[in-house]
Parts: C-alpha cells; structure tokens; sequence
C-alpha cells in the first residue's frame, strides 16, 4: 500500500489539519535524505534536522542548475536512505517525479509563498507556514523529538536576516557572511550546537569577517551597475549577494542582482530586493508563472539572458506602474 499523509497541513497561517507524526518521522534511527535550500535559512534548517537525526544526508539545492541536480541525484539512490525532508524548500513537479519513481515517504517544511501543498499525494506530508523561517519551523516540528534548545537562538538570528527584519544586526548578517566563507558543509559542521552560550559568534570568526569586508569593498567596485526605472538599481554579481544586499537596498526603492553562477549555461539568476513595505516582490514573480518567487521584500527569478532586460523591466512596470 502506499504510503498515507497523517502529520500538518498549514497553508495560510493557520492550523487547517493536525494528525499524529507517522512512524517514520518519529524514529530518530530514520536515514533522512534532507534536501535543503543552499542558503543560510536551509543550511540551519539542516542544523536542525541533523540533530534529531543522526544518519542524515543532507543536500543542498536551489530550483535550477547544477544543484537542482544533485539533488535529484540522491533521490535517484533509494538504498542511502529510508525518507526525505525537504527544508526551507518545496519540491517541484519535476523532483517529486523523482521521489515517486523510488516510492519514499517525504516531508516538506517550508515558508516561501511559492510553496505548493498536494494535499492528495499519497506519499507526502506538509507543514507549510509563512512567516517565520524555515529554520524556525523546522526547530518548533522537532523540538518535543530531541533538546533542541541550544539551536534556539542561532534560529532566531537567521529568521532576521532570512526574512530581512533587521533587528539583529549586525550578527545576522555576520552569520551569513560566515556561511559563504566557511562553505556549506564546514558551517553546518562549525555551528551544529548553535551559537556561544552568550549567544555570539565564535572567536576565530572575527578575523575572518574583519577581511571579508574589505573583499566585498573591492569587489563591488568592479561590478557592472547601472540605474533602474523607478528609483531602482540593478548590479551583476556572482557572490557576496547579501552584503550587497545590505549597502544597496537602502539607497533604492528595488535592487536587482543578476548573476550566472551555478545555473545553466545561457540563464541568468535574478535576485530582487525592496526596502518597501507596501509591495510585494514575491506575489510579483509568482504572478508572472514562470516558477520565481520567494518573500515580500526578497524573491529571485531564473530566466534566459536574453529576456533579462525586458523581464527587469517587466517587473519594475508591475511593481510600481501607476504608483
């Protein structure tokens, strides 16, 4: 028989089905498959799972290029594990295709309003929420299976810079700086008990953010950047997206950030950025149906490079055509 959803189903914020964990989700013996956003809400999120299970394989993804691919990869190896969690990451039609030909049981925890629930998959389980990050979400599922209080606060900080609050700076940022400068694997190892008990960052991490900063200096001044309609700018950048991030938006109404790194060849990746509160990047992209999305104030879209222009433009007439 297949298997049969029986855990939270939260589409809108609000409770709309609550079951039981099935068996699997509460055996900490479980080998996980956790597939998990490559940024730093997916690598916490990660931290989390990886405490409540010990045999966990954790894959990083975005929802195209090389990584994408990874990821359907491991799925694809069905005797390396026993379920799949995706984290701070909704599976497409083309991944679960993956996930059905093996016939696992998965989970998805996430928090983006691209999110999609299959209430009628037979083989899936959601606890979808917007609001707080995935990382929260994941540490409030677990936290009566194992004693997660020691990644409380490392949660917290990454919910301020993954939903761009801005009440913890400056060590939110610092924390995603770190998560490019060590590297996925060697951050989730570096933070998996959470922070300092006082709740700061690591000694031996303040040498490396102190030279991060003038790395970023440099190179920001040789990136190409040019103005946008509507008070916006747009600057091509292969990396230190946040920290760019931070110096720009709020100089702009929007930011775009384009880049090429890790997609495929003749795409480019469209990252946008707003310091308003009365639009919403997110439902924009959403609304053009062609896969992008994200949150209120961050979404990103990957599209060919040469509709680039013309879709930036797109986006800046809908989001502010008539205001």
């Amino acid at each position: 028989m297949p298997y049969r959803s029986s855990v939270i189903l939260n589409t809108k914020g609000n409770f709309s089905e609550v079951h039981s964990m099935t068996d699997w989700i509460k055996d900490k013996s479980t080998r996980v498959l956790n597939i998990t956003h490559d940024d730093l809400d997916g690598a916490v999120a990660g931290i989390v799972i990886r405490n409540v299970y010990p045999a966990c394989i954790t894959v990083r993804t975005n929802y195209s290029g090389p990584v994408y691919r990874d990821a359907i990869e491991a799925i694809s190896k069905p005797d390396t594990y026993d379920a799949i969690i995706f984290s701070d990451f909704c599976p497409d039609d083309a991944m679960l295709e993956a996930v059905h030909a093996v016939r696992k049981p998965y989970l998805v925890i996430d928090h983006h309003q691209t999110a999609v629930v299959r209430a009628d998959d037979p083989y899936g389980e959601y606890f979808v929420q917007e609001g707080r990050c995935g990382a929260l979400l994941c540490y409030d599922y677990f936290k009566d299976m194992a004693d997660l209080k020691k990644l409380y606060q490392l949660c917290v900080v990454t919910n301020d810079h993954d939903l761009w609050l801005r009440k913890m700076i400056p060590i939110s940022d610092d924390l995603n700086t770190l998560l490019y400068e060590y590297g996925y694997d060697a951050f989730m190892t570096k933070f998996m008990n959470g922070l300092e008990p006082n709740g700061n960052l690591p000694e031996d991490s303040r040498a490396i953010l102190a030279n991060h900063e003038h790395e970023v200096e440099e190179y920001i001044a040789k990136c190409v950047q040019h103005d946008l309609p509507y008070n916006g700018h747009y600057i091509e950048c292969d990396k230190f997206n946040s920290d760019i991030n931070m110096r720009l938006t709020p100089q702009y109404d929007w930011l775009v950030m384009a880049g090429t790194d890790g997609v495929d060849p003749g795409m480019t990746k469209l990252s946008f950025r707003t310091r308003r509160k009365d639009i919403n990047i997110g439902q924009t992209l959403k609304e053009f149906g062609r896969g992008g999305g994200g949150h209120p104030a961050a979404a990103g879209q990957t599209i060919p490079t040469v509709e680039r222009d013309e879709f930036i433009q797109q986006v800046g007439d809908k989001l502010f055509g008539g205001k």
